[in-house]
């Protein structure tokens, strides 16, 4: 079993100034003898930082290495990493890699020094999950909490609970007891890895909507980027200045790619008219992003159009 290391609040180092440095993954995987019964665990580091200073760069990375181990031969790969963009890196490997075998992404929200911190106990969940063959059909999945969740649901929903992720539109597919992986739900009904794959060379920014949010710095930003994501109101809903704004930047070509701010919902085609309604933003060329969220949309789009892929097939 692989284990690999990127950093977090799993691994990192109390200090006076607050917890900062990382342990590496071989301070993380189970002392000798109390690793699961029947895997043995080979650690090694990618990265060594906080989530939040992840950069796509270090996703691509990440991919390759997970890549590699599977290519060795392991049975399965657990990553370990921060929680702050968690569930952006679990589905980037979602788009990069090729599970022929179980990829699991975990982390802790309590760091070693602290009182009851829940690292170990995930790690050990997250290598029975891996271990298991039919896991690989789900793609990369999050194990936190016994819990297991699928790239494209999962997120982050709270700030510093131990029970920090959920997937609000379906649940978990599956726990971990008494050290065996009990799946509840079939895998995602289509995968979201890409038919090609490069490494990230395009810039996506994503733009945000709230109450009177014009579009006056829209096209500035995209005079920056390749491609935009918008955090929409309820099922696809933007302000009409800014309806006007993005449609503006669709017709320059570059993709308005159209997800919600909601953390659960679909996404509407015909209810609404009128100005930065979604039939409005469909009928001008913009995409819809089905279930995704904003950084999980972006993220399919910076990696989809670095490989070539028009945005409309990346998002049909």
């Amino acid at each position: 079993m692989g284990l690999l290391g990127t950093g977090g609040t799993i691994a990192a180092i109390a200090s006076e100034s607050g917890a900062r440095g990382h342990r590496g993954a071989g301070d993380l995987a189970p002392a000798d003898g109390a690793a699961p019964a029947g895997i043995e665990v080979h650690p090694r580091d990618v990265l060594r930082r906080s989530s939040r200073a992840m950069t796509l760069d270090d996703l691509w990375a990440l991919a390759e290495a997970v890549r590699a181990e599977i290519a060795a031969g392991r049975d399965g790969v657990v990553v370990t990493h921060g929680t702050d963009t968690l569930e952006e890196t679990v589905y980037a490997l979602g788009l990069l890699v090729e599970t022929t075998a179980p990829v699991v992404v975990t982390g802790a929200m309590r760091a070693a020094h602290l009182a009851g911190p829940d690292g170990p106990a995930n790690v050990r969940a997250a290598l029975v999950a891996a271990a298991e063959p039919a896991l690989a059909a789900y793609g990369p999945v999050v194990v936190f909490s016994d819990e297991v969740h699928v790239a494209r649901l999962v997120t982050k929903v709270h700030g510093t609970r131990i029970a920090a992720f959920a997937s609000p539109a379906a649940g978990p597919v599956g726990s971990v007891v008494e050290d065996r992986l009990e799946l509840l739900l079939g895998p995602p009904p289509t995968p979201d890895r890409l038919p090609r794959t490069a490494a990230p060379s395009r810039r996506v920014a994503i733009v945000p909507t709230a109450t009177e949010v014009d579009g006056s710095w829209v096209e500035a930003a995209a005079g920056e980027a390749d491609g935009l994501v918008v955090a929409a109101l309820g099922g696809g809903h933007v302000s009409p200045a800014l309806g006007e704004a993005l449609i503006r930047v669709a017709e320059s070509g570059r993709p308005v790619v159209v997800t919600s701010r909601c953390p659960d919902g679909a996404l509407l085609a015909r209810t609404y008219g009128g100005a930065g309604s979604e039939i409005e933003l469909r009928k001008a060329g913009l995409l819809f992003a089905g279930g995704l969220t904003a950084p999980k949309a972006r993220l399919r789009l910076v990696f989809g159009m670095s490989a070539g892929i028009p945005a409309d097939q990346l998002f049909p």
